[in-house]
């Protein structure tokens, strides 16, 4: 139903000498109506005036919001602090009133300045309310990811939010002293500060710009609200070409022979190179199928393009595969999942995506340690699919069998159309290169 037909109702209203104040849901000059911003409106001889409250949610948020309660209730605490904002309009409404100086553009004026030293909401509620209002819940995680990166680097940890019975959910919350940080005290030295702890995460340059852009579109976003007056200045560097992020044969080998403290991180990370490189997304749905349990192939129709073109992923399950499988996978059942401990229970696809972040971020961490230990350059778990194209390359293997070993799709090329699938036994053999240096079979 079109937000038009809607009746909404305030948060809070107020009559102070035949001035109406109210906290509302603000449509005014919208053209886009999912997610629009909670305002103290005051109406005066039929002319209207907004103050922002930061909050700008969708109108079923809106309602839940409306009757919230809880001290703990995320939503009560964003309605306390929209009664912050309203009270303090009705007080300065009150107080031009016994001056007998109100006017619409005098109350405007009143209010500049408690909205540039103190906006009443902090830079976490903001950032997560202007995440939440992106439509796409793939944009969604990456303003997620980036607020906690961003909090902790300030110090801050990550719990897990518990449900009614006491039990710990998927969902995880921020907590920490910097969650209290007001938007104007997000300066360049702050910025400076994650951009740091970034680089002592080996976050690569193409995550590091995801963030940074999430992060520079929330204080835009402030600066046009008028909650800060400008934004600390942030060079965000182009993300480094995906060619550069692959290892070499040999220290892929060192990896695979790695025994040390991080071993499960380097099996983990092995498993995703002997899986076509798989994203860590599609080996967390992986099944047992027919043709896994009886037969030599893993199959999975990639996720990322599953909507646009599904485009099926066959996995050979090579000798170092099922070495790993008897270490990792469960049971060969039909339809059970191959690598239950990464969703564990995850259902929805936010729950799913939580986990399927936090495993990633733990084989990242552990890939830290190995790759000291080892002496070779840092990666993560997406050098592996590079590492696989890489090292099927340069064996000379085509990039039409490359494309279908990892579910590539380039419709702008046409004589990919009438080229046949690969087949199982090509399929095990090109995978049986994994190990083989390519550069030193070129020299005998």
């Amino acid at each position: 139903m079109s937000t038009e037909k809607r009746k909404i109702e305030p948060i809070f209203v107020e009559i102070i000498d035949g001035i109406t104040v109210s906290a509302i849901w603000n449509l005014k000059n919208q053209s886009k109506k999912d997610y629009q911003p909670v305002s103290v409106r005051v109406n005066c001889n039929r002319e209207r005036w907004y103050y922002p409250t930061g909050y700008r949610v969708s109108f079923e948020d809106y309602e839940a919001i409306r009757t919230a309660s809880g001290a703990k209730n995320p939503r009560a605490i964003a309605r306390a602090t929209i009664k912050q904002h309203f009270d303090d309009v009705c007080l300065t409404i009150r107080r031009l009133i016994r001056e007998e100086d109100f006017t619409l553009s005098n109350l405007a004026e009143a209010m500049k300045l408690p909205i540039k030293r103190d906006v009443g909401f902090t830079l976490l509620e903001y950032w997560t309310t202007f995440g939440e209002g992106k439509k796409s819940p793939k944009t969604q995680e990456q303003y997620r990811c980036a607020a906690r990166s961003f909090y902790r680097a300030m110090g801050c940890h990550l719990v897990p939010i518990k449900d009614e019975f006491g039990k710990d959910t998927f969902k995880k919350t921020i907590v920490g002293k910097p969650t209290k940080m007001k938007p104007a005290e997000a300066t360049a030295a702050v910025v400076a500060r994650w951009e740091q702890f970034m680089d002592e995460e080996c976050l690569s340059a193409s995550t590091k710009s995801i963030y940074l852009r999430a992060f520079r579109a929330v204080m835009n976003s402030l600066v046009k609200e008028k909650a800060i007056t400008k934004r600390p200045e942030l060079t965000i560097k182009a993300g480094a070409r995906r060619k550069q992020d692959f290892l070499t044969v040999p220290d892929i080998i060192k990896i695979r022979d790695y025994d040390g403290p991080s071993k499960l991180a380097a099996d983990w990370w092995i498993i995703l190179y002997l899986c076509n490189g798989s994203n860590l997304k599609d080996i967390a749905s992986l099944q047992w199928s027919e043709d896994a349990i009886y037969g030599t192939e893993f199959s999975y129709v990639r996720a990322k393009i599953e909507n646009k073109v599904p485009v099926v992923v066959n996995i050979p399950i090579t000798a170092p595969l099922r070495e790993l499988l008897n270490k990792y996978a469960s049971a060969p059942n039909l339809g059970a999942r191959v690598f239950p401990q990464i969703l564990l229970d995850a259902e929805t696809p936010q729950q799913i995506d939580y986990r399927v972040h936090d495993f990633n971020r733990q084989i990242r961490l552990g890939m830290q340690s190995v790759c000291a230990e080892l002496g070779i350059r840092p990666v993560t778990a997406s050098t592996a699919r590079n590492s696989y194209i890489t090292t099927l390359t340069w064996h000379g293997i085509s990039d039409a069998f490359i494309d279908s070993m990892v579910g590539h799709v380039d419709s702008k090329n046409v004589l990919r159309g009438y080229q046949g699938v690969i087949s199982p036994k090509k399929r095990m053999k090109l995978n049986n290169l994994l190990f083989v240096d390519p550069e030193s079979e070129s020299e005998e």
